[in-house]
């Protein structure tokens, strides 16, 4: 299946959730006692083991009566909670994971639909429209596909791999036990990486063949597809193929993990040598970058700069930071799931319609009612709920007016990140758009499909008020045709 795609959307992704910048944090430390439950230590060292609760005498001897009391094992439990010191070992995050991986699903769908659009609303203008039929024909073409989909060697060899050590990564961040770890010949590091390659294959196996896989959205394998020649070209004659075959679901798991282990080593070997012979910030974040990209796109989902590393780094500091400092918890931001989010009402303006045939991508002169959707101005609504650090939730409502009347229901997600006080973000949107002719004695109305891909950036006016530009190419299916218009929106944002 097409994960070509998988190198276009993972150079896109660090772009999608803008620049993530990290944050110097200087909480001085002093040297009293009252300051060090505070202190979070940076450290070189193999991660923390379990560490055991004890409380300080002085707890003991306000909080516990004398030896034997009764009350002695509820008075320790108390004074743990008191100090807010967590006791045992910190569980696998499923939450986080299953946030970052979806968000990831949703950006691959994404650009699934810009790119095959004609495909996934080829029934009747609707995705989905057969979805149960479609489905089963699917896999019983996948079972008798044999190895080859027919896509570029590269595809497959490379593009796959790089999607599954994205995924593998996501699982490692996400892991307590393994995100700490760094190349080595012992158990651990091994066993932690055959944890993420069965994170990985569950994914691939949910891309290829699951209820929100490629093969149900571009209709792989259905009798609404034909199969077609290796060179893209239709009706087939001879060694057709259909888009699905074994290939994905082997080489995904095994070359993904071979990736993800890779860049470790590069982590281990090379980064950490370039750490250690320079403290130019710039450089060594370079290089972290440059040899681990994909460890980057999966820090970005997880909310952390491209350079992070779990190993090395407190929150938003690289390792050249004095290891002795120490960081005030207070001052360490929610950065996983903030609670936030934000409003936007704007004045918008359409653009000109652009036409053009499905497949070929040949220019067509749009139908009457389709015409008529060029240079439309009205609002723009759009209410967004931050769920990740760099990501949100959205819903964009939208009425234009004309020559016809416009409204636009919108959903999907925006990643971004703040350069100081600017905001630049990119946005990926689906649902309908539904249109009405004006000033005509019998008007037609039409609802269709829509997908929507933009940019843009804000301004921060005050602390809760911004300005916001923003730009969104809608993509509407016709009959015979699809339908291209620009839609730019300009207005306040108010966050809560």
């Amino acid at each position: 299946m097409r994960i070509y795609r998988a190198p276009f959307v993972l150079v896109v992704l660090p772009l999608f959730s803008a620049v993530c910048l990290s944050q110097l944090l200087s909480h001085p430390c002093g040297a009293s006692k009252g300051d060090l439950p505070d202190c979070v230590f940076l450290t070189l060292l193999e991660p923390a083991q379990a560490e055991s609760f004890e409380l300080p005498s002085s707890v003991l001897d306000r909080r516990m009566g004398s030896a034997g009391s009764s009350t002695n094992v509820e008075a320790v439990s108390r004074a743990a909670a008191t100090v807010n010191v967590p006791l045992g070992k910190e569980s696998f995050h499923w939450r986080q994971a299953l946030k970052e991986s979806l968000t990831f699903l949703v950006i691959e769908q994404a650009y699934v639909v810009h790119t095959d659009f004609n495909w996934v609303v080829s029934e009747n203008g609707v995705p989905f429209n057969h979805f149960w039929r479609d489905y089963t024909q699917s896999l019983s073409q996948w079972t008798r596909s044999g190895w080859d989909d027919g896509d570029p060697n590269w595809f497959g060899y490379v593009g796959h791999p790089i999607q599954g050590a994205l995924t593998g990564f996501i699982q490692i961040q996400n892991d307590p036990a393994s995100q700490r770890l760094e190349f080595s010949r012992t158990k651990a590091y091994w066993w932690s990486r055959f944890k993420a390659a069965l994170w990985n294959a569950a994914y691939s196996t949910q891309w290829n063949l699951g209820p929100l896989s490629e093969v149900t959205g571009e209709k792989y394998g259905t009798k609404d597809r034909p199969p077609w020649n290796y060179n893209g070209s239709f009706p087939c004659s001879r060694h057709c193929v259909t888009g699905v075959g074994q290939i994905d679901i082997v080489v995904t798991p095994l070359g993904g993990t071979g990736w993800l282990i890779g860049e470790d080593f590069l982590d281990s070997k090379v980064v950490r040598r370039v750490e250690g012979a320079t403290q130019n910030r710039f450089l060594i974040d370079s290089v972290r970058v440059a040899l681990n990209p994909i460890r980057g796109g999966a820090n970005v989902l997880h909310g952390k700069p491209l350079w992070y590393r779990a190993s090395r780094d407190t929150e938003g500091m690289t390792l050249l930071s004095d290891q002795k400092t120490c960081i005030s918890k207070s001052d360490i931001p929610e950065t996983q799931v903030p609670n936030r989010g934000d409003v936007f009402l704007a004045y918008s303006h359409i653009g000109a319609a652009h036409c053009e045939v499905p497949i070929s991508g040949a220019a067509a002169v749009c139908e009457p009612l389709a015409s008529r959707s060029s240079n439309l101005s009205g609002w723009t609504l759009a209410l967004e709920k931050k769920y990740l650090r760099y990501f949100g939730a959205i819903a964009d409502l939208g009425g234009q007016y004309g020559a016809e009347s416009q409204r636009t229901f919108l959903f999907g997600i925006r990643g971004g990140a703040s350069i100081g006080g600017v905001q630049p973000f990119a946005e990926a949107l689906f649902g309908a758009v539904q249109s009405h002719e004006n000033g005509l004695p019998e008007s037609k109305s039409d609802t269709c499909f829509a997908e929507a891909l933009g940019v843009g950036f804000e301004l921060r006016l005050m602390r809760m008020l911004g300005w916001r530009t923003q730009a969104d190419e809608i993509k509407t299916a016709a009959t015979v045709f699809e339908r291209r218009n620009l839609r730019v929106s300009s207005g306040v944002a108010v966050r809560f």
